[in-house]
């Protein structure tokens, strides 16, 4: 089990480093017009967290104290907690790492580019920053970065109100059985 998650993180970072060697060699120039196009929709700012749980390691390192058929419970027990301080120091600094702009944003980036890279053609981010630069693209890009935050908004009392609707006479109903329920059980009771 442990060799198999060491195996993957290990592929892992061999697959985003061929990545991102590959975003290194783009042409200079489809790099310029992604920081031109990222410039005009607004998409330059991204932003964005990594949450690294150390649950995984205290797994690895708890399975092999688990794993050894040749230690008494209580031995695991102290084991086990040496595999916890071990994972806090293994912790410690990936996600010292993590939490380090100077050298998370590079690679953001990297990912970023690489995206648009294969998303659009030197041609298409010609055509979408001509575009971006009429007034129509420029009223766009000021609208989309804030249509999620203006639909929840907005949406919220629209499906409230339906609810009410929905709610009020069925309700109603179950308001009236039951008051009649309590009625014939005051009645049965006298």
């Amino acid at each position: 089990m442990r060799k198999v998650k060491l195996t993957i993180l290990i592929l892992l970072v061999i697959a985003a480093s061929g990545s991102i060697s590959r975003v290194l060699a783009q042409s200079s120039e489809k790099r310029q017009l992604i920081v031109d196009f990222r410039r005009l929709t607004g998409a330059h700012n991204v932003t964005g967290s990594i949450n690294f749980p150390s649950d995984g390691i205290r797994d690895i390192l708890w399975a092999i104290v688990s794993e050894d058929k040749g230690l008494s419970d209580a031995q695991k027990q102290t084991l086990r907690q040496a595999a916890d301080e071990a994972t806090v120091r293994i912790h410690k600094p990936i996600r010292e790492f993590l939490s380090d702009a100077t050298q998370i944003a590079p690679l953001q980036e990297e990912v970023i580019f690489r995206i648009y890279d294969t998303t659009f053609n030197e041609t298409e981010l010609n055509e979408l920053i001509a575009f971006y630069q009429t007034p129509t693209g420029q009223k766009a890009a000021a609208f989309l970065p804030g249509l999620n935050r203006r639909v929840e908004s907005e949406f919220g009392p629209v499906v409230q109100k339906k609810v009410q609707e929905m709610l009020g006479p069925r309700l109603q109903a179950e308001r009236e059985q039951l008051t009649q329920r309590i009625k014939d059980l005051k009645k049965g009771s006298d």
